[in-house]
């Protein structure tokens, strides 16, 4: 009896240990964005007055087009004045007074890129998907190993795109740091990094905004101040503008919208391709200035990702009826767009895989054997990373969910990954590297 007593204690406190190995911690997302946002909104629940200037570039490029300014001075949500600025002219200033709202645009566009460093900056779970989230009944979980690491935690939507044979799945995504900060929000149109949080009042506010809308451009925003307002001294601030001029406005248009739109344009002609499917659909996020003329065409998702860059130039080349708001005005658009294509597979790209992989990581967090606990022992695990011809991190696809799990878990990611570049023929290429993780 003794001795069967001790096999079951035994039995037990490895039991127990081998549950310790992780803790999971299940919470509503909607209380998670509630408490994400309550710390982040400058203007929401505790403001305090405050002046903020955000500097946005692409650091790895300093020609890049991409480069612009937000600067905003804020007392309460009766005055306040923006301006927001990019480096081809373009400047749009609005000032609250006393409730009143005047602006003045210069310039012919307000580019999208931009659009959504103001976005992050103000509004970064925006419209009403915040609401979405707290009916929605879904949880986040986060994992908590035994050295105390806790991870972030992430819940992914899934929505659709176009109709017919056009139709893709989209996804949007949420992510919070071990802190619950706000560190993730993608979906169609708008995607954020939020980085660096430090305090603000009562406020944790990041210091760093980024954002990547095609592969191999990565936008930085960096808060170049951020101090109280309560007692400067500004005369003429907040005066009303002498006249106002509103021609950025924006509207979001459904994807059958779009569809009507570009009805005439010429049907797409597909090359062959290197890999991956060569039957299936893509979508596309476009933006449409007040001329008709498309301005941005940033790729969503799509069944072969070497197919997004030729259909985004050939969108480039449309002309669509400039569209018109009630009072007869231009307005800008924006809106997803979704296509099928129909190729055949041409010289094939090269994969890595197996003891090749380590020769060819340069700083990424790859280890073969999961954390104890993370998936059922003996599961394995494979995902294929995309390697951009420099050798930076081009993306991620999954077999299952478990992939998508261990994505997340173990650090994997643009920001952490770089590679070898793989030379073919004497020039780098654009390579896969398939790893494989085995849960012990």
């Amino acid at each position: 009896m003794k001795k069967c007593a001790l096999v079951i204690a035994v039995l037990l406190l490895v039991s127990i240990a081998v549950h310790a190995q992780v803790k999971r911690t299940s919470v509503p997302l909607g209380n998670a964005i509630d408490k994400a946002l309550n710390q982040f909104l400058l203007t929401g629940r505790n403001a305090r007055p405050f002046h903020l200037r955000i500097s946005i570039s692409e650091p790895e490029n300093p020609q890049s087009p991409y480069q612009g300014a937000i600067e905003e001075w804020w007392v309460s949500d009766n005055q306040w004045r923006r301006e927001v600025a990019d480096k081809g002219g373009m400047r749009q200033t609005i000032v609250i007074s006393n409730g009143n709202r005047t602006e003045k645009d210069e310039g012919d566009y307000f580019p999208l890129w931009l659009r959504s460093f103001v976005t992050a900056a103000f509004d970064p779970v925006p419209g009403n998907a915040p609401s979405v989230f707290a009916t929605s009944g879904a949880t986040v979980d986060q994992i908590t190993l035994p050295n105390g690491a806790r991870s972030d935690a992430c819940a992914r939507f899934k929505s659709q795109v176009g109709s017919g044979i056009n139709a893709i799945d989209i996804f949007s995504n949420v992510c919070f740091d071990p802190d619950g900060h706000l560190k993730f929000y993608g979906s169609a149109g708008y995607d954020m990094e939020f980085h660096d949080y430090h305090g603000f009042g009562k406020k944790q506010y990041p210091r760093e905004f980024a954002d990547d809308p095609e592969s191999g451009t990565h936008l930085v925003g960096k808060v170049e101040i951020i101090e109280d307002e309560s007692r400067a001294d500004r005369p003429g601030l907040f005066s009303p503008l002498a006249s106002t001029d509103d021609r950025f406005r924006t509207s979001v248009v459904s994807t059958a919208q779009l569809e009507k739109l570009v009805a005439g344009i010429p049907p797409i002609a597909w090359p062959t391709v290197r890999s991956g499917h060569t039957s299936g659909n893509l979508a596309i996020y476009i933006a449409i200035d007040t001329d008709g003329k498309v301005r941005e065409a940033w790729p969503l998702t799509g069944d072969n990702g070497e197919l997004h860059d030729l259909l985004r130039q050939q969108a480039h080349n449309w002309q669509i009826k400039p569209v018109v708001d009630s009072s007869g005005s231009r307005v800008q658009i924006e809106g997803s767009l979704s296509f099928h294509f129909e190729t055949s597979i041409g010289k094939p790209l090269p994969v890595v895989a197996g003891a090749d992989i380590q020769k060819q990581i340069l700083d990424c967090p790859y280890n073969p054997t999961l954390p104890a606990g993370l998936l059922p022992s003996g599961t394995k695990v494979s995902i294929r990373i995309s390697v951009e011809r420099d050798g930076s991190y081009a993306g991620a696809s999954f077999s299952s969910m478990d992939g998508v799990k261990v994505f997340e878990q173990t650090g994997l990611s643009k920001r952490t990954c770089r590679f070898k570049p793989y030379m073919e023929d004497g020039q780098p290429t654009y390579y896969f590297m398939d790893l494989v993780f085995t849960a012990p």
